[in-house]
């Protein structure tokens, strides 16, 4: 039967993630790491999980999550996981735990499912061909997984597709040409350099121009804290990447990187992106990971350093 997750349920739930969900490729876990990704997170509730149990033993698990205050939440629920034991993993089941979520959303008025990087529980995958390195979170489906195709036959859509990028920074040199590029962009009057809070201007009104909530509410408050590195016009921000640091996996940390659109056209992606790329591994990060859209330009820069796609996520949705 399909019911909600009860507290009790957790020893099954470490269990099923740390073999159905290791074998998706999600990170694996221990108990208390696992706690604080999902039934510890400030967004998880049980209206929103699902176990699956047969003759007593729990063989499935799904769970989302809504929030008013989350990017469109007061119509759209998220959707975070789903993970079936192994000789239970069948479409007739997946479909069953889905149904149940897509369910408790509407009781909960809400008229629309999204699998995306909007989704504030944020679970760690392992990066395919790595010695376990890890990516933070998920934008999506993975297209290697049934998940994929039990969405789709459930009615989900495919709006976009993000790539799964890698570097071992080991490998990464930076060339001569970046230094040259440099030079070219500081004789029109451009630099990239450290944030400075009281001597560089706009960065929070340049980061609120890119249109993207979660760069809004990250971005400003990290540059006070941590470095980060921007793009100048004089003393104007005019992009940025960031912020730096290596997170304890040994990932150099990348919020993303824009430039304002008064400010195209000039390479100023590609220095800040190469800057960045040093900036990690001087700072002690062992290998880089990000999402790109698979029609997303700045997937060049990516190649050009060395990065290459090692998974692609589609960011899904439907209608309730």
């Amino acid at each position: 039967m399909i019911r909600n997750y009860q507290e009790t349920d957790f020893p099954a739930l470490a269990a099923l993630w740390n073999t159905a969900g290791v074998a998706q490729g999600y990170a694996p876990q221990t108990p208390e790491a696992l706690a604080g990704l999902l039934t510890e997170n400030p967004y998880f509730s049980p209206a929103y999980a699902f176990v699956l149990e047969e003759a007593g033993a729990v063989t499935g698990f799904t769970c989302g999550c809504a929030g008013d205050e989350l990017p469109q939440g007061k119509a759209r629920g998220y959707f975070t996981c789903l993970l079936l034991e192994e000789g239970h993993e069948t479409a007739e089941n997946a479909a069953a735990l889905l149904s149940a979520l897509e369910d408790a959303f509407r009781r909960a008025g809400k008229t629309q499912l999204a699998a995306n990087f909007f989704n504030p529980m944020r679970l760690p995958w392992t990066v395919p061909g790595t010695p376990g390195h890890q990516h933070n979170n998920c934008p999506g489906v993975a297209e290697d997984l049934p998940l994929h195709r039990w969405a789709l036959a459930a009615g989900w859509t495919v709006r976009a597709v993000e790539c799964a990028m890698y570097l071992d920074l080991d490998r990464f040199e930076m060339p001569d040409w970046v230094e040259e590029k440099a030079q070219t962009l500081a004789a029109d009057g451009y630099a990239v350099d450290w944030y400075q809070s009281g001597r560089h201007r706009g960065l929070s009104e340049m980061v609120r121009s890119m249109g993207n909530p979660m760069w809004d509410a990250e971005i400003p408050q990290a540059a006070e804290k941590i470095n980060m590195l921007v793009a100048l016009w004089g003393d104007q921000v005019a992009g940025f990447t960031g912020p730096v640091y290596p997170e304890p996996t040994g990932r150099g940390y990348f919020a993303g990187i824009a430039v304002a659109k008064a400010h195209e056209g000039h390479g100023l992606g590609t220095l800040l992106f190469y800057r960045l790329c040093q900036a990690e591994k001087e700072a002690g990060s062992r290998y880089m990971s990000l999402f790109t859209g698979s029609d997303n330009h700045a997937q060049k820069i990516y190649l050009q350093a060395g990065f290459q796609v090692r998974r692609r996520f589609s960011v899904m949705t439907k209608e309730l």
